[in-house]
């Protein structure tokens, strides 16, 4: 149980899951512990999970894999997620598939896809739920962090005609936080019998076993942790410092450094919602210089700007009209190389003026 969670049968539990497999490992104590409660429950898969071309090389023992290859791919991995739902007991009436291509959710987002975002907001408004789960803007996985930013969006936007009374995150790609548990963590103990059925449920998933069996079979090994508030410590260490407006500029402090698996050019990506969704990109020179802010969308020049600063840290100075000043906006750094981000997204609030401490 979780004393601060206290999920009873008067609630509607959502989760939100990028891919088939994240709900055995990421939420497949939760599940066990909503149901046992009497609690409500949708789950919703952004994805099928059907572009992990090394997990499908290896367990088919394929080396050219096409289009028609992933669709049969994505179809294996539902039929997979079904079995490993119902280890954990979750009848299949509710779970909802979105769809979405895997590994194209940053690309979604960044692009302002009106599409994705009002599946996620319809599937948010329609179920009404009072507690929802989904992954950490934190995660260094691109789908898992940019799913936590359309749903950030999606609840903002439903505001107060929803009565969420609680909204956790969960972890799987960020081994420094997860090894973490600071203010704000809920810890969910999994007894023995739920261990042993979260355990089975990701056995389930045998295409991604292959490569990553025991890795993954480690999440039913312990006790599931959430977060209530993003960590600390990961905000404090993420590349995108903070942000001001200053002389007719918006300033972004940036301090982003090289990883084993995130490094070379850089590029700032920013993300927010007003009236509509605003997406724009900044590659970022190895020394100072001018600087130009483009649509992700369509590649078009939206401003210029400039960079002070060297190998990613420094200050990035942009055009103040391409941020309105009451959006919030969420930011993150991304590498050319390396599929997992150095940090995921963080939220920046609407950007005080220079000097403004308030």
């Amino acid at each position: 149980m979780i004393p601060s969670l206290a999920l009873g049968p008067a609630d509607r539990l959502l989760v939100l899951l990028p891919h088939p497999d994240d709900e055995s490992v990421a939420t497949g104590g939760l599940l066990q512990h909503a149901l046992a409660v009497g609690s409500q429950l949708l789950v919703v898969f952004f994805t099928d999970g059907d572009n992990n071309p090394w997990a499908q090389r290896a367990s088919e023992r394929r080396w050219r894999i096409g289009p028609s290859d992933r669709a049969r791919f994505a179809a294996l991995r539902r039929a997979e997620v079904r079995a490993a739902l119902g280890q954990l007991g979750v009848p299949l009436e509710a779970v909802r598939f979105l769809g979405f291509p895997d590994q194209g959710t940053t690309d979604l987002l960044l692009r302002g896809n009106q599409v994705a975002f009002r599946a996620v907001l319809d599937a948010i408004g329609t179920w009404r739920p009072t507690v929802v789960g989904g992954p950490s803007l934190l995660d260094l996985h691109p789908d898992h962090s940019a799913l936590a930013v359309v749903a950030e969006m999606a609840l903002a936007a439903l505001g107060e005609t929803l009565a969420v009374r609680r909204r956790v995150r969960y972890l799987v790609h960020n081994l420094r936080l997860r090894s973490r548990v600071d203010e704000g963590s809920l810890v969910l103990p999994l007894s023995e019998t739920e261990q042993r059925r979260k355990k089975a449920a990701i056995a389930c998933h045998k295409t991604q076993l292959v490569l990553r069996g025991s890795w993954l079979l480690s999440f039913a090994a312990g006790d599931e942790t959430y977060y209530l508030d993003e960590s600390p410590f990961g905000l404090e260490q993420h590349p995108v410092v903070g942000w001001r407006r200053e002389a007719g500029s918006v300033a972004i402090d940036v301090a982003s450094a090289e990883h084993l698996r995130a490094f070379g050019r850089r590029t700032l990506c920013l993300v927010g919602r007003g009236a509509r969704v605003l997406g724009c990109t900044v590659e970022l020179p190895s020394r100072g210089g001018p600087v130009t802010v483009r649509d992700p969308h369509s590649g078009r020049v939206l401003g210029e700007g400039e960079f002070r600063g060297s190998r990613g840290r420094g200050t990035v100075l942009l055009p103040v009209d391409l941020v309105p000043a009451s959006w919030t906006m969420f930011a993150k750094v991304e590498h050319a190389h390396g599929f997992f981000d150095e940090a995921g997204w963080k939220i920046l609030p609407p950007a005080a003026p220079a000097g403004d401490e308030s």
